[in-house]
């Protein structure tokens, strides 16, 4: 047990050397020019990293490092002037100045974090021919798209409030006058005559915008409003706070209240995504290939986002709408066992009842999918290597595809607090238009806890299921090329009508 810690300090130098041996041989086998820098460098400078980091803990002191790195640096740069005549890149040495740092991290305790690093390094250095050529093939516009892509990300993003917007119809209702906390009664200076009359109910809110719970009114005199309040459990109001209503129109409220900024941009954000991942895979993996593959993996993270992505494209490219078809059969296709999968999960009843007319519209989805696949090879074989996407990243179309989701959200809210539980079939038609997922989760609730049959859930299940695929179609003739569509439109209304075949069964 005494050696132990001493055993650990020697493991931890040997990875720093370790470290050091890795990196310096693989310059010494890329053929670095660099006479001032081999393999036993590397390793020497790799441990005076760690001497450094070890000491700088003895004697608790930074500046330790630091001399450590400004030796590193002299002997670098001393290199670097007797060499001066022969340009050979600063590569080798930046290297040299990681290696030194990534000892004082093995050190002081950070030796994973050490040593992912120094495999990043090592993946780096030996694909330097890669890299210069993956460069050399990037585009300015592809360039721009992708910094635009980082702003509405990263920028943009974290701006908007994840909130409803209903959150910001607060107005002010009245001033604190007394309170009595025995008997709940609250007293509100207003600042206007109310239109209030005695069993009224107004929501207040205090001035944190934290619920403070219902106030029914009893009387009002003049300005003073007289009344008592049921709290939700927050602290009780004092005199002198400023206390908020939500405005009295319900409509907009429920309006609002369907809309949260943050999840509306973020749908924007993943249609980019999308958009963006199916152009990396066309270029890196060919046309046929990257879309078929795009497809394929889009549908499992959203089927709807990746129509739209390849809607978009089927304007710039219209010659590969049977490339495009295929990749949006296929991400359309993967969503029903996808979803078979999820109800599984929290509902395994009704997964069985709904698993036959699920699964005939996924494998009908994907014999459509090849049929395309094999006409398109067939008859465009030649157009496979030339297809060139100019535009990897339209911010126009993905602000207008989150115009139509806000739209569809709005409805779909408007739709579910007017219309009522007994219209179930309308609301998971309207509800499939936005999101399955959530109509599929709402209706296993609702089964589990008794308030509609095993049957009667399955079956609105599918038509949410149905409304998704239409709604697809949908999008497809917003975004996409008209051709695209009637090709589109048939298939899915095969798919369509193969569930419901298989639901009467």
């Amino acid at each position: 047990m005494i050696q132990d810690p001493i055993f650990k300090q020697f493991i931890h130098f040997g990875l720093a050397a370790l470290i050091g041996f890795v990196l310096g041989l693989e310059r010494d086998m890329a053929g670095s020019k660099n006479p001032h820098a081999d393999t036993r460098d590397f390793i020497l400078i790799a441990l005076i990293g760690a001497v450094s980091g070890y000491l700088s803990q003895q004697f608790q002191s930074p500046w330790i490092i630091m001399g450590g790195i400004l030796g590193i640096l002299s002997f670098l740069l001393s290199g670097y002037w007797i060499d001066r005549d022969h340009d050979t890149g600063i590569t080798t040495e930046v290297a040299m100045i990681l290696t030194f740092f990534l000892g004082v991290l093995i050190i002081i305790g950070f030796k994973e974090i050490a040593t992912a690093i120094a495999i990043v390094i090592l993946v780096i250095l030996s694909h330097k021919k890669a890299i210069q050529s993956f460069t050399g093939k990037i585009q300015q516009y592809e360039m721009q798209a992708a910094i635009k892509f980082l702003v509405i990300t990263f920028i943009i993003l974290p701006v908007f409030p994840n909130q409803p917007l209903s959150n910001y119809m607060k107005i002010t209702f009245g001033e604190v006058q007394t309170y009595e906390e025995s008997s709940k009664e609250l007293s509100i200076q207003m600042d206007y005559v109310p239109s209030l009359t005695s069993g009224d109910v107004v929501i207040l809110y205090n001035g944190s915008g934290e619920r403070l719970g219902p106030y029914t009114v009893k009387t009002h005199v003049n300005k003073v409003v007289t009344g008592v309040v049921q709290q939700d459990g927050i602290k009780p109001p004092v005199q002198g706070e400023v206390l908020e209503k939500v405005i009295d129109s319900i409509w907009l409220y429920n309006i609002l209240n369907a809309l949260n900024p943050y999840k509306i941009w973020l749908i924007v954000v993943l249609v980019s995504f999308i958009s963006l991942v199916g152009y990396v895979a066309v270029k890196v993996l060919g046309p046929d290939a990257g879309i078929g593959l795009t497809g394929f993996i889009g549908g499992l993270a959203s089927s709807t986002l990746t129509t739209v992505s390849f809607a978009k494209r089927s304007i710039e490219t219209p010659m590969f709408n049977g490339s495009f078809s295929v990749a949006i059969l296929l991400a359309s296709a993967i969503m029903f066992p996808r979803l078979l999968l999820e109800i599984a999960i929290v509902n395994q009843a009704m997964m069985k009842n709904i698993a036959l007319p699920l699964v005939v519209m996924g494998m009908t989805g994907i014999i459509l999918a090849i049929y395309f696949s094999l006409r398109t090879n067939k008859d465009n074989p030649q157009n496979l290597s030339s297809m060139q996407l100019n535009n990897p990243f339209c911010l126009k179309s993905a602000i207008t595809f989150g115009a139509i989701f806000s739209t569809i959200l709005v409805l779909t809210r408007l739709a579910t607090v007017y219309v009522g539980d007994q219209w179930l079939p309308v609301i998971s038609l309207i509800s499939g238009l936005v999101d399955v997922d959530a109509i599929a989760f709402s209706l296993s609730d609702a089964q589990k806890s008794g308030m509609i049959s095993l049957d009667w859930a399955s079956l609105n299940l599918v038509i949410g299921a149905i409304s998704n695929t239409i709604v697809k179609l949908f999008y497809v003739f917003t975004f996409g090329d008209r051709r695209l569509f009637r090709q589109l439109a048939v298939s899915f209304i095969i798919v369509c009508i193969s569930g419901v075949i298989a639901l009467g069964i």
